[in-house]
C-alpha cells in the first residue's frame, strides 16, 4: 500500500517536472524569438515607446518685386506647441486608462457615440504648470478638437510670438509634461505694412486641414487666403521636416536627435511690380487725401503691371498669426470696404471711354479724322435732349479738337455715326468686358460693354428694372461718352491705353515674372509681352487720336497734369454716380484721368480713379502729375526711399481740387466748364452704378480670415 502511494507521488512529481521543463522551454523559445529572431522589430517598438517625432514647419517662399526687394518674408516665432497625441497617451498611462469622454451626437440609427475629451485632458495636463509658466491664453476648444480628430501628432500652436523672457521661463521651469514643448517656427511678415496689401493678400489657417496637405500627409499650418498669397499658394508652400528624439518618462529630451529631416523652404515669387513705382503711387494718393480710389501703372512696351494701388487699405500683418475678432469685424463693418480692391472694380469710365470710341469710328471707316460735326449747347436724339458740357454752342468741331476739349455733343453724333457694332468690336479688342485674372476671377469685375448683343443677354433684367426692351440711338449716344451702362476697371483702362501708346498692341497684363526654388533654380517663368490682340487702326488715325490726347494735357481739360520738360498725353473723365451713406443718398462722382509719357517714347501708363471727386481735370490729373513727374525723376537717379506704410483710412468726405504744387486736397471749387458730368439725361439709362449684379465684385465680407 505504501509502495503504491510512493509510486503515485513519483508519477506526479515527474509530470510536474515535465510541465516545468516545458514551460521553461517555451519561455526560452519566446525569449530567443524576441531577442534574436525579431530583435530589430523589438528594438523599433522600444524606440517608438521612448521617442517622439516632431514636425518642423516649413517657411513660405518670399514675394519680391521685380528688383528683388522683399515685400513678404518670414521671421522667427517662438511658440508653445501642444502635441495632443502625446498628451492623451501620457494622461491615459498616468490615470491607468481612465480617460475622460464626451458624448457626441448620436448616429442616424440612434447609436450613441463618444470620443476622448481632449480639451479636458489638455486643461488638466497644463494645470500644474499653468501659473509658473504663464500659460494664460484661453483654450480654443473648437480648434483643439479638430486638430485631435484629424492630425493628433502634428503640433497645435497654443501660444505664438513669445518674448525672450517667456521662453527663458519655460525652459527653466518646464516640469516635463510630455506633449508640451517650445518650438521656433517661421511666421509671415509683410515688410512694409499696408504697402501693396491688395496685391499681396494675407495668410491664415485653413478651414479644412484635410484639403491642404503636404507631401508627408500633414496639414499646412498656414495657407494663402487672399491675393497673391492665395493664387500662388502651391508655389509658396515649403515641405515640412521632422526631428526624432529620445525622451525620458518625464518628457525630457535624451542625447542627440536620432533622425533629422530639414524642412524645405517654399519657392520665391518675383512680381512685375516695381516697389519704387508702387511707393510713388501709394504716397501720391495719400498726399491728395484720397479716401476711396485706385491707381494702376503699367509699362506700355510689354504690359507689365508696375503698380496697383487701392484706397483705403489694410495691414496684412494683422492676420499674423490670426486676426483678432475685433479687427476682423472692424474691417468688414467699415462702409468704405478697405479690403476691396478698387483697381479691379468696374466704374462708369466717363469721357475716358471716348478714346476707344474715337478709334472704333476711325477703324469702321464711317468717320475720318477730318469728319466734323456742329456742336450746339444741346442736341435732340430721338425723343431725348442731350446737353453739351457747358451748354454753350461750340460751333463746328473735328475729332482732335473734340478730344482736347472733351465735347460731349461731338461724341454723341460721332458714336452714332460710327455705330454701336463698331464700338463693341473695338471694345472687345481692347479687353473691355474681360477679366484679366491677375489675382483670380472672384475679386475682379468683368465690367460691361453695352450694345444690342449685351441687351439681348440681359433683356429680362433691363425690362424689369429699367423698362428698356430695345437698343436705340440714344443708348448709343450715351454709351459714346462712357455713361449709361458702361463699366470698366482701372486695370482694363490702363491696359487699353498701353495699346494706344505703343502703336496698337494690346498686351496681356503681367503681374508675375518668375518663380525660383530654394536651390536657386528657375521653376517657372511667365514671358513678358504676350499679345492679346491688336487694335488694327491705321497709324495715321492712331496718331491723330494720340495728338488729341497730347492737346488734352497741353491746353485742354488736363493742364494740371503737365510735367515740365516732358510731353504727356492723357484724357480726363467724370462720371455720374450716387452712393448711400448713413441712409442718405449722396452724389459720388467717379473722377478719372489716364495718361502716358514721355509722348515720343512712352515708358509709363498711369490710370487714376477717385470716388467722390469733383472733376477729372482738377482731382485726378494732379495726382497723375505727381506720379509721372516722380517716375521721370526716378529714371534720372532720384532715390525713392521705401518706408513702412500704415493703412489708409477710408472716408466719404470727397476730394476737391488737388493743388499741383503741394498735391493736397484743397477742396476749392472745381472748374466744370469741360467734361461736366451733368450732361446726361438720366431718362435714357440709369446711372452706371445700377449695373446688373453679375458685373460687380463681392464686397469685403466675402473674404475669409
Amino acid at each position: 500500500m505504501l509502495s503504491d502511494d510512493i509510486r503515485v507521488q513519483g508519477w506526479r512529481l515527474g509530470v510536474l517536472a515535465l510541465l516545468v521543463f516545458a514551460a521553461m522551454g517555451m519561455l526560452l523559445s519566446r525569449l530567443w524569438n524576441v531577442q534574436v529572431v525579431n530583435s530589430d522589430a523589438a528594438r523599433q517598438r522600444s524606440e517608438e515607446q521612448t521617442t517622439v517625432r516632431a514636425r518642423i514647419a516649413p517657411a513660405r517662399g518670399a514675394i519680391c518685386d521685380r528688383n528683388g526687394i522683399m515685400l513678404a518674408e518670414n521671421r522667427p516665432s517662438f511658440d508653445i506647441d501642444f502635441y495632443l497625441g502625446d498628451l492623451r497617451r501620457d494622461y491615459a498611462e498616468s490615470h491607468k486608462g481612465n480617460v475622460p469622454r464626451i458624448a457626441l451626437r448620436p448616429t442616424k440609427s440612434g447609436k450613441a457615440r463618444s470620443e476622448d475629451d481632449i480639451v479636458e485632458i489638455v486643461r488638466q495636463s497644463i494645470e500644474p504648470i499653468k501659473d509658473s509658466l504663464g500659460l494664460t491664453a484661453p483654450l480654443n476648444e473648437k480648434e483643439i478638437k479638430e486638430q485631435f480628430r484629424t492630425h493628433p501628432d502634428s503640433p497645435y500652436h497654443y501660444m505664438t510670438d513669445l518674448d525672450f523672457a517667456t521662453v527663458a521661463n519655460f525652459e527653466e521651469r518646464n516640469a516635463g509634461v510630455p506633449g508640451i514643448r517650445i518650438a521656433q517656427n517661421p511666421a509671415r511678415q509683410y515688410t512694409y505694412g499696408a504697402f501693396a496689401a491688395h496685391i499681396l493678400g494675407y495668410v491664415g489657417k485653413p478651414d479644412n486641414q484635410n484639403e491642404h496637405l503636404a507631401s508627408d500627409g500633414t496639414p499646412y499650418e498656414t495657407i494663402g487666403r487672399h491675393g497673391i498669397e492665395a493664387i500662388m499658394d502651391a508655389q509658396l508652400q515649403g515641405e515640412p521636416g521632422s526631428l526624432v528624439r529620445r525622451v525620458s518618462s518625464q518628457g525630457y529630451y535624451i542625447g542627440k536627435p536620432l533622425q533629422s529631416n530639414d524642412p524645405t523652404m517654399g519657392s520665391t515669387l518675383y512680381l512685375t511690380i516695381d516697389a519704387r513705382v508702387q511707393y510713388i503711387a501709394e504716397t501720391a494718393m495719400r498726399h491728395a487725401n484720397v479716401g476711396r480710389g485706385a491707381v494702376v501703372v503699367m509699362d506700355p512696351r510689354n504690359g507689365d503691371v508696375l503698380a496697383m494701388v487701392s484706397v483705403p487699405s489694410y495691414d496684412p500683418n494683422k492676420f499674423i498669426p490670426k486676426i483678432q475678432s475685433k479687427d476682423w469685424d472692424a474691417l468688414n463693418q467699415d462702409p468704405t470696404a478697405p479690403m476691396f480692391n478698387r483697381a479691379l472694380h468696374a466704374y462708369a469710365p466717363g469721357s475716358t471711354y471716348k478714346i476707344m470710341v474715337a478709334l472704333a469710328g476711325l477703324k469702321s471707316g464711317n468717320v475720318t479724322v477730318n469728319t466734323s460735326f456742329d456742336c450746339p449747347g444741346a442736341i435732340q436724339i430721338d425723343d431725348h435732349l442731350f446737353h453739351n458740357s457747358d451748354s454753350t454752342d461750340a460751333g463746328t468741331m473735328s475729332l482732335v479738337h473734340a478730344i482736347c476739349v472733351s465735347s460731349d455733343v461731338f461724341f454723341y453724333q460721332y458714336g452714332i455715326k460710327a455705330g454701336i457694332e463698331a464700338i463693341d468690336a473695338m471694345g472687345k479688342l481692347a479687353g473691355f468686358g474681360h477679366k484679366w485674372g491677375l489675382l483670380g476671377d472672384a475679386d475682379e469685375d468683368a465690367g460691361i460693354m453695352p450694345g444690342p448683343e449685351w441687351m439681348k443677354d440681359n433683356d429680362k433684367w433691363l425690362i424689369k428694372t429699367h423698362n428698356i426692351d430695345h437698343w436705340s440711338r440714344a443708348q448709343t449716344a450715351n454709351t459714346s461718352i462712357g455713361q449709361g451702362f458702361v463699366l470698366n476697371t482701372p486695370l482694363q483702362m490702363a491696359t487699353f491705353l498701353c495699346a494706344v501708346a505703343n502703336g496698337g498692341t494690346v498686351y496681356q497684363p503681367r503681374l508675375y515674372s518668375h518663380v525660383v526654388d530654394y536651390k536657386g533654380d528657375m521653376k517657372a517663368e511667365i514671358p513678358e509681352g504676350q499679345v492679346y490682340s491688336t487694335l488694327g487702326v491705321k497709324p495715321s488715325d492712331l496718331k491723330a487720336v494720340q495728338e488729341g490726347m497730347r492737346e488734352v494735357v497741353n491746353e485742354g481739360t488736363a493742364t494740371l497734369a503737365q510735367v515740365p520738360g516732358y510731353q504727356i498725353a492723357g484724357k480726363t473723365g467724370t462720371a455720374q454716380a450716387h452712393i448711400r451713406v448713413d441712409g442718405e443718398v449722396r452724389r459720388d462722382l467717379k473722377c478719372w484721368f489716364y495718361c502716358y509719357g514721355p509722348f515720343e517714347a512712352p515708358r509709363y501708363v498711369t490710370c487714376v480713379v477717385v470716388e467722390g471727386g469733383t472733376w477729372g481735370g482738377t482731382t485726378t490729373a494732379p495726382i497723375a502729375q505727381e506720379i509721372m513727374s516722380r517716375l521721370f525723376a526716378m529714371d534720372k537717379g532720384t532715390v525713392e526711399n521705401i518706408t513702412f506704410l500704415p493703412p489708409v483710412q477710408g472716408n466719404f468726405n470727397g476730394v476737391g481740387a488737388v493743388d499741383t504744387q503741394t498735391n493736397v486736397n484743397s477742396n476749392k471749387p472745381a472748374d466744370t466748364s469741360m467734361d461736366n458730368p451733368d450732361n446726361n439725361d438720366a431718362s435714357v439709362t440709369t446711372p452706371a452704378a445700377d449695373a446688373p449684379p453679375y458685373a460687380r465684385s463681392s464686397n469685403s465680407k466675402s473674404h475669409k480670415h
